[in-house]
C-alpha cells in the first residue's frame, strides 16, 4: 500500500489511494565474474526493495532461462560435463535478486550457479527480507496511510573471489572453478522521504530521485520480523565447516548505507555446502 500527498499542501494535503508505487528501485548489477578462461555467473547485484511488493499481484517470477557454457554446454577445453550433467551435485541458476522481486532471470549477469544447499539457505534469507517487507507494508497501511516516508531495504550480494574448486585442483577443466565458493548477502532498512503534490504515476516514476537515508531507529509501531533461528548469530550457512570472511567481487553501491544498531541490518555469507 503507498498513499502520498498529491495536492493541497500545506494548508489543505489531499493523500491519493492506495497504489503500487515503490516496488524495485536502482538495480545495478557488477557484469560477470572472471572465472578460468572466461567470465561466468554474476559478480554481484544490487536493488533497493519497496513495500508494495508485497501487494497482490505485484510480484512475477522471472524463472531463470539464461544458458550457455559451461551451464548447459560443454566449453573449448574446458570441463568434461557441464553443471547440467554433474553426476555430484545438483546445480540452481540462482537469482542474486530475486525474480518474484523483479530481478531478471534472462542474464548471467543476476545468476549464477548454486548447489541445491546454497540455494535453499538463499532463500532462508530472502524469506527474511520478504518477512521484513511484510512489516513494512503494515506499518505503511497503520495511521490511514498517511506515512512521511516509504521503509524499504537496501539488498546487496556479492559472489566470491575464490571458486568452489580447491586451490590445488582449480583449472580450466574442472567444473566448479566456474562457481563461486560462496555468496556475500547484506542488507540495510532505508527510508525514502515521500514527494509532497505529486501525483502517484510520477512519485512512481522518479521513486529513485528522493532523499534515502539509512534507518537509525525504527519508528514506533514498527514491528520488525523475527530472524529466522538458523540465522541467528551466525556469519555463515550452513555454519559447519564453513569461515566467513573470503574477497568477493564487486563493491558494495555508493550510497549504500553504514549498518545500524537498529535490530535489522545485517549480512551473511551462504556456502555452496
Amino acid at each position: 500500500m503507498s498513499r502520498i500527498i498529491y495536492t493541497g499542501s500545506p494548508n489543505n494535503p489531499r493523500w491519493s489511494t492506495d497504489q503500487v508505487i515503490f516496488t524495485m528501485t536502482q538495480y545495478q548489477t557488477g557484469g560477470l565474474a572472471p572465472r578460468q578462461q572466461i567470465n561466468f555467473g554474476a559478480a554481484s547485484a544490487a536493488a533497493i526493495l519497496g513495500s508494495d511488493l508485497v501487494m497482490p499481484g505485484v510480484q512475477g517470477n522471472n524463472l531463470p532461462t539464461a544458458l550457455g557454457a559451461p551451464w548447459d554446454q560443454l566449453l573449448p577445453a574446458g570441463p568434461a560435463e557441464t553443471f547440467t550433467t554433474d553426476a555430484n551435485n545438483t546445480w540452481v541458476r540462482a537469482h542474486l535478486i530475486n525474480g518474484r522481486w523483479g530481478g531478471p532471470g534472462n542474464t548471467w549477469q543476476n545468476l549464477t550457479p548454486l548447489t541445491a544447499t546454497g540455494n535453499a539457505n538463499h532463500a532462508t534469507v530472502e524469506g527474511y527480507i520478504d518477512a521484513y517487507l511484510a512489516a513494512c507494508r503494515q506499518f505503511e497501511i497503520s495511521g490511514q496511510g498517511q506515512q512521511p516516508v516509504w521503509y524499504g531495504v537496501y539488498y546487496c550480494v556479492q559472489a566470491s573471489q575464490d571458486p568452489w574448486s580447491d586451490a590445488n585442483t582449480t583449472a580450466d577443466t574442472n567444473l566448479y572453478s566456474y562457481a563461486p565458493a560462496f555468496i556475500k548477502i547484506s542488507w540495510r532498512a532505508v527510508a525514502i522521504t515521500k514527494p509532497v503534490n505529486v501525483m502517484p504515476q510520477a512519485a512512481a516514476a522518479n521513486i529513485d530521485n528522493y532523499p534515502m537515508a539509512g534507518v537509525v531507529n525504527f519508528p514506533q509501531g514498527f514491528l520488525l520480523p523475527q530472524l529466522p533461528a538458523v540465522m541467528n548469530g551466525a556469519a555463515v550457512l550452513p555454519a559447519a565447516g564453513n569461515v566467513a570472511g573470503g574477497a568477493v567481487l564487486g563493491a558494495l553501491p555508493g550510497n549504500f548505507p553504514v549498518a545500524q544498531a537498529n535490530g535489522f541490518d545485517g549480512s551473511i555469507e551462504i556456502h555452496q555446502s
